[in-house]
């Protein structure tokens, strides 16, 4: 799928795909490749005469490989975060700008993405050059991840609760909440941290340039900010996790408790009971009259009286 913009009077808008041909290519400001076919990458390497990278590519993760300049142009390779099927994911962005169009190259469908498009319909996204809708696409992403964030420290607000203060909840079905929590914003980081990077090696592209250095710095000014945030909430799932955890042992430790005292107060009758039990020829209370009900009471006093002990000292 392709999707075509260029600016106008300082706007990005969008064009129809088939007015793209090697006449008109020159005006496109931005070209946005989603899932591209064969003919679709083969009409794009026809109209601009150079290589498009390939899906293994766009995913290497070496920092020489993921940010370079060569003579097609500026080429970054960024990740963004999406949810599937409830999860939060990751997806690789190959951008390539070149000195009048910016290239993209990704096989998802990017939320970002679809939220820049529609804000381009509405007239709101402002540029005078490529670079400036790249800038335009990560601040976007960095909004999103904001709000993501934002997400997980609501839902985590939720766990806490289930955690440290119903009684009643499922502790299990905390810690499978903590690990998806921890997982999404595992991912965010990590997302965060290749924004990071990437603004890093544009502000070495525009040293020159004074606004969008600005522009840059103010990303990663947002970048820092919401990279202490992930922080503080990897520590709050971690600090949740032992909760749950040792909340699951005690509970575990209640139940061996009231084993082991069950244990113990059932001794002695059952003592008591295997020794009236023996064979022997020579037992004297055998022919007691008393004996029956006297051994039962012994066995109740010697079952109530560990029971009392411990009640006692406080262990039930």
């Amino acid at each position: 799928m392709l999707h075509v913009y260029d600016i106008e009077k300082g706007v990005l808008r969008e064009r129809d795909v088939a007015e793209l041909t090697p006449g008109t290519s020159d005006a496109a400001s931005w070209i946005d490749l989603v899932d591209a076919s064969d003919e679709e990458r083969e009409q794009l390497q026809h109209l601009f005469r150079q290589n498009l990278p390939e899906s293994d590519d766009v995913e290497e993760i070496e920092a020489s490989a993921r940010f370079f300049h060569d003579e097609y142009g500026l080429h970054v390779h960024s990740l963004f975060v999406y949810q599937a099927e409830g999860r939060h994911r990751t997806s690789t962005v190959a951008f390539v700008l070149q000195p009048g169009r910016l290239l993209t190259f990704r096989d998802s469908r990017l939320p970002d993405f679809r939220l820049m498009r529609l804000r381009v319909r509405r007239g709101w996204v402002q540029a005078q050059a490529p670079l400036d809708i790249l800038l335009s696409i990560l601040e976007q992403k960095v909004e999103n991840m904001a709000d993501s964030l934002e997400d997980i420290h609501r839902n985590l607000e939720e766990v806490s609760y289930l955690v440290l203060e119903d009684e009643e909840a499922e502790l299990e079905d905390g810690i499978e909440k903590l690990a998806h929590l921890e997982d999404s914003n595992g991912k965010i980081r990590l997302c965060l941290m290749d924004t990071q990077r990437s603004i890093s090696f544009i502000q070495r592209y525009v040293r020159t340039d004074k606004d969008r250095r600005r522009t840059c710095s103010e990303i990663q000014h947002d970048l820092d900010t919401l990279m202490s945030h992930a922080t503080f909430l990897f520590e709050k799932i971690n600090f949740l996790m032992d909760s749950t955890q040792g909340f699951i042992n005690i509970e575990q430790n209640q139940i061996i408790k009231i084993f082991s005292i069950a244990a113990v107060v059932f001794l002695p009758p059952t003592m008591i009971a295997s020794i009236y039990g023996m064979n022997f020829d020579v037992m004297p209370e055998l022919q007691w009259a008393f004996g029956y009900p006297a051994v039962l009471g012994l066995m109740i006093l010697s079952g109530i009286a560990p029971y009392w002990y411990f009640k006692r000292k406080g262990w039930l």
